[in-house]
């Protein structure tokens, strides 16, 4: 048994943690209890012990904006739970506009084309207002005053003047509309390892892309034909890393496999073909990436 406040014994059982977070909370404070140094409850000013509640964030989501007026360049951000530098929000349902300057807008500068955003959430000191942020930097925005903590929940890609269209659930983006700019490689004829950047279409806080290995070949003899994809700089020929799809014969074919392939630190991945084709070659596009939020 160990004392922790005044006149109340906690011991290891749960009924002893609940017991000591309802006079903590009758004390008027807020406050987390562990056990065993796992986060189970929080405990609010007003009494309400809630499961869970230390968890970094629950149903997070951020996506375009659902008026087609402004999918293009306005977020919406919603979760039931986000921890933001420490202050626990509730029911968060907030917007950033490119557009708009300040909070729930850009941080600073004006917009710009072919540029990478990253999206936050923000807080002042005690948690009683938020708002949503755009930055370029992904890990110090320009804080708008009265604004005092900050929670980067994802990334966003300015294409051509326009936000490319996406959906993310907790850190898994997927982009949910298909444009040019998700193919970083066409019609791939290479039979060495080559070397693929996939930074437009996957920030710089990612290290694991969700790609496509389209293969389109026509070759005048016949055997196994396979094409590859793995992280940049990988020494293992075969390995978890390796996306891979062959098809046999000399015959046109198409066949196509997606799957997570990670990125070497600049956000690169590299792809060969078994032999040189007579036509076509490997498309490669990028569905989506999990995010380091």
């Amino acid at each position: 048994m160990k004392r922790i406040i005044d006149g109340v014994m906690i011991g290891t059982g749960i009924v002893a943690v609940l017991a000591v977070a309802i006079v903590i909370a009758w004390a008027g404070d807020v406050f987390t209890v562990d056990k065993d140094g796992v986060p189970k409850f929080a405990v609010s000013d007003a009494g309400k012990i809630t499961v869970g509640a230390t968890e970094s964030y629950v149903n997070l989501v951020v996506q375009n904006d659902d008026v087609a007026t402004e999918s293009d360049n306005k977020l919406d951000i919603t979760a039931d739970v986000l921890t933001v530098e420490g202050v626990r929000l509730e029911n968060v349902a907030l917007s950033a506009n490119i557009e708009a300057t300040g909070a729930g807008g850009l941080d600073s500068g004006s917009e710009a084309a072919n540029t990478w955003y990253y999206v936050f959430v923000i807080a002042n000191n005690d948690g009683t207002s938020w708002n949503g942020l755009l930055s370029t930097s992904s890990t110090s925005p320009t804080m708008p005053s009265g604004f005092t903590k900050k929670r980067r929940v994802g990334a966003v890609k300015n294409s051509l003047g326009n936000f490319l269209l996406f959906v993310q659930e907790g850190n898994k983006c997927i982009y949910s509309d298909w444009s040019t700019t998700q193919r970083v490689v066409s019609s791939g004829v290479e039979i060495g390892w080559t070397i693929v950047d996939v930074s437009p279409v996957v920030p710089s806080t990612s290290r694991l892309c969700i790609i496509s290995n389209q293969f389109e070949a026509t070759y005048g003899s016949s055997g196994y034909k396979g094409s590859f994809i793995r992280t940049a700089g990988a020494t293992s020929t075969y390995g978890p890393n390796l996306l891979w799809t062959y098809f046999v014969g000399g015959t046109p074919h198409a066949t196509t496999r997606i799957a997570e392939v990670p990125t070497d630190n600049s956000n690169r991945v590299e792809y060969r073909l078994s032999a040189a084709p007579s036509s076509g070659g490997i498309q490669i596009d990028i569905f989506g990436y999990y995010d380091r939020i």
